[in-house]
């Protein structure tokens, strides 16, 4: 199994998840970021505790425009063109990327949505689209483990 598959097989095990802000306890609560560092770690390819992210607010990306969210996902993953299973996909919302989910495969991405949890959605999905129909997507992520987890 590549670990693109162990990623994405980690986190299908987190659906159901209530969304809470700045969580990660499978079950009881996760953010969309979280769900991204938690699947890593539960795929067994990043050591628990490894991404230290700083506190924030679920509103952030409506007031700044600075790029925290990728800055952190960079920090640790490849940005690449083409889309595998276990990839992190980076959507803007407000002024800035301020949502991720991991592509499952066969067109469904894992992600934790306010009010509604941790759910699979389509990748063609309305919601991953603006108001004239255009893709929110800025970005398709690869994690690198020359950048962080086990040796």
């Amino acid at each position: 199994m590549t670990d693109g598959e162990k990623i994405a097989k980690a986190a299908i095990t987190w659906l159901g998840t209530p969304h809470v802000n700045q969580a990660k306890v499978k079950g009881m609560g996760v953010d969309c970021g979280m769900l991204l560092i938690a699947s890593i770690e539960d795929a067994g390819i990043m050591p628990k505790g490894f991404m230290h992210v700083r506190p924030y607010s679920n509103m952030w990306h409506l007031s700044h425009s600075e790029e925290w969210f990728k800055h952190y996902v960079e920090e640790w993953c490849d940005k690449v063109a083409d889309l595998q299973v276990g990839d992190f996909l980076l959507y803007q919302y407000g002024r800035c990327v301020s949502h991720g989910g991991v592509y499952v495969g066969n067109g469904h991405i894992c992600h934790a949505v306010i009010n509604q949890g941790v759910i699979l959605s389509d990748i063609n999905d309305v919601m991953f689209k603006d108001a004239r129909g255009q893709t929110r997507l800025r970005g398709i992520y690869r994690f690198n483990k020359e950048k962080g987890g086990k040796a």
